[in-house]
């Protein structure tokens, strides 16, 4: 007989990422009972892989969030895990972690607010009954789990809940349906970056992009030697003279690496998965293995061709892949692409984004990278389902079109739709409402209480880093 556990809860969080964390950490400030479940062994979902936090400034190096997401960067940085956020030419901005430092804080910061959470346990069934989401069970190590809650917010990034409550949703670009390709990150040791900053400055042609990719001028050696604080993407020349030999074993025109706060260490987002749909198991399973070995090849080629990664080694592979896009589900308002790029700030806007357009393709080794001028706002009714009365959503699988999650995927974003999402299921238990009711003028005053980063004259008066 399979051992069962009930749980029943004010707030069910279901994905421990920058997205769910943040909604239930917010959550349970607001003082309600919150559980946070999570698949892995671990939270932090994708900050803890290696990435960079990608979004924090826009184009004219303004700071845009604030918040529970500026709240994990200051605590980072007392620390030492962090550089804090540095303007880029290629990226507006990037603020690099120490990834098992995040995962240490975001236990701490969920003890501190109160949050039970549970563990390897993932979603198989939901129980809807007249449009209201009255349980979800899941299952971990012969376990089922049943968890009956008055609020949920799915932060899988997946929308695992979502979907088996059979709710709408789209899924790749338009017209193909074709998904962006899923990495497996890794981190190298020992790397001499002085030594490929030397090659690429003799070498301006190592820094050349296709047509598809914005980036302004000083992107450069001098840049990178400046601070540890960078995203390097380059060696194109390298990558196609080893292609035209047979010995460049990944679908990418360049090397990406994040520098890491530790010296000699970098984490590396250069496998690639094409024709990969992270929500179908045998795919996941072959990007999972064959991401591995990338790994691996990727690395044997940098030590016999690339300047500075001669005497580097793997020290660890990410437990878990790094997925760009799979569901997007129908919410009271869609965020599109247009609302991006023509900078729409509305009346219910609960965050800001700037970062560009960024798509991978599913097909081939090209990337769209396109420049987001101006910030736009992310609207309260993209975490709220439209179908189910209970059911709020954070994270990459909220309201979007393909254009506005390609830039809405980044992690500070994501970490401001999770802030907002828990704030407004607080504030609808305390009214006996639902969330599709929440007054958005109350909700922003609560968000701007927090210090959350709403309109652009505030950006203005902000310091680009806090001490």
């Amino acid at each position: 007989m399979k051992k069962r556990i009930e749980r029943k809860t004010q707030i069910a969080v279901i994905g421990g990422g920058p997205a769910g964390l943040s909604a239930a950490i917010t959550a349970a400030r607001a003082g309600k009972r919150v559980l946070l479940i999570e698949k892995n062994g671990y939270l932090g979902g994708n900050a803890t892989l290696g990435l960079p936090l990608l979004g924090f400034l826009d184009l004219d190096g303004r700071r845009i969030v604030g918040g529970i997401a500026q709240e994990y960067v200051k605590r980072l940085c007392a620390r030492g895990q962090c550089f804090g956020h540095r303007t880029c030419p290629k990226h507006n901005s990037v603020t690099n972690i120490d990834p098992e430092g995040f995962k240490l804080l975001a236990i701490e910061m969920c003890r501190e607010a109160g949050v039970e959470v549970l563990l390897h346990a993932e979603a198989f069934d939901t129980e809807v009954e007249n449009g209201v989401l009255r349980r979800v069970n899941f299952f971990g190590k012969g376990t089922v789990l049943g968890v009956e809650a008055e609020l949920f917010i799915d932060c899988t990034g997946d929308g695992d809940v979502a979907y088996l409550a059979d709710c709408s949703f789209e899924a790749g670009q338009p017209g193909t349906g074709v998904l962006q390709p899923p990495t497996v990150m890794f981190t190298l040791e020992n790397v001499n970056s002085a030594l490929l900053f030397d090659h690429i400055e003799k070498h301006p042609g190592e820094m050349t992009y296709s047509a598809s990719i914005d980036h302004r001028p000083g992107y450069d050696a001098a840049y990178f030697r400046a601070s540890p604080n960078h995203v390097f993407v380059g060696l194109a020349e390298t990558f196609a003279r080893l292609r035209a030999e047979g010995k460049c074993p990944v679908e990418r025109n360049t090397l990406i690496y994040i520098n890491s706060v530790k010296p000699g260490e970098v984490y590396v987002n250069s496998t690639r998965l094409l024709g990969t749909d992270a929500t179908d198991l045998e795919d996941l399973t072959r990007a999972e293995l064959d991401g591995q070995l990338q790994c691996a090849a990727l690395t044997k080629m940098l030590k016999e061709h690339v300047p500075g990664f001669a005497d580097c080694f793997i020290s660890s592979i990410a437990p878990s892949l790094g997925v760009r896009e799979t569901r997007r589900f129908k919410g009271l308002t869609t965020l599109t692409g247009d609302m991006l790029l023509d900078g729409v700030i509305g009346k219910d806007c609960i965050g800001l984004g700037a970062y560009k357009i960024d798509i991978h393709s599913g097909t081939d080794r090209n990337t769209l990278f396109k420049t987001v001028k101006t910030p736009f706002g992310i609207p309260y009714g993209c975490l709220v389902s439209a179908e189910i009365d209970n059911l709020m959503f954070a994270g990459r699988c909220a309201s979007m079109d393909a254009a506005a999650l390609a830039s809405a995927r980044v992690m500070p974003q994501c970490m401001s739709m999770g802030e907002a999402a828990g704030e407004a299921a607080a504030m609808a238990l305390d009214k006996g409402i639902l969330p599709k009711d929440v007054s958005t003028d109350e909700l922003r005053e609560h968000l701007l209480s927090h210090g959350v980063v709403l309109t652009l004259a505030q950006a203005d008066a902000l310091p680009v880093n806090e001490n």
